[in-house]
């Protein structure tokens, strides 16, 4: 079974479809600085880690050694993500205040930040994937990746059909 055939079953799109789309709406409508501060955002956001982990645990199906070498490493991935997360979140609310007025200049700044967003993605895609392939074997690292890219692309669709292009509303 492929990530993507188990993660468009019914049970687990639906959950991650909804859990993307109000996680979109919120920083679409409360922007991140009230998201931030917002508690029900932040227990939203703890119980849409919590489902992911479980979708994710379902679709390893892991033996009793792997998980006890494999979680521990997927926590620390959870952090740094979540720090990355943020800088990604920081370039969205930078390109929505200066959306209207955007600058060459600004538009140059942009660009340079989203790719050393896109940058650091990268680089911590590849620093865990060392660290689960060391600790489960090159396989379980694979999966993991093929399910974060999976999660990552998805948020990523959802985010650009939510985010209006340079330009749309001038």
């Amino acid at each position: 079974s492929t990530v993507f055939n188990f993660l468009c079953s019914d049970k687990n799109l639906n959950q991650i479809k909804m859990k993307k789309v109000l996680v979109v709406l919120m920083f679409a409508f409360f922007g991140s600085s009230l998201v931030a501060q917002n508690n029900e955002a932040e227990l939203f956001l703890s119980v849409f880690k919590v489902e992911k982990k479980a979708i994710l645990m379902e679709y390893l199906k892991l033996s009793e050694t792997e998980a006890a070498a494999f979680w521990p490493i997927y926590n620390a991935f959870e952090v740094e993500r979540a720090n990355v997360a943020r800088e990604r979140i920081a370039l969205m609310t930078k390109y929505a205040e200066q959306y209207n007025t955007l600058t060459a200049e600004q538009a140059d700044i942009l660009y340079s930040e989203s790719a050393k967003w896109r940058a650091s993605r990268a680089k911590l895609e590849q620093t865990y994937y060392k660290k689960f392939k060391k600790a489960v074997g090159a396989v379980r690292a694979a999966q993991f990746v093929q399910f974060e890219r999976y999660v990552d692309t998805s948020i990523d669709a959802e985010l650009y059909d939510n985010m209006p292009v340079i330009g749309q509303f001038q």
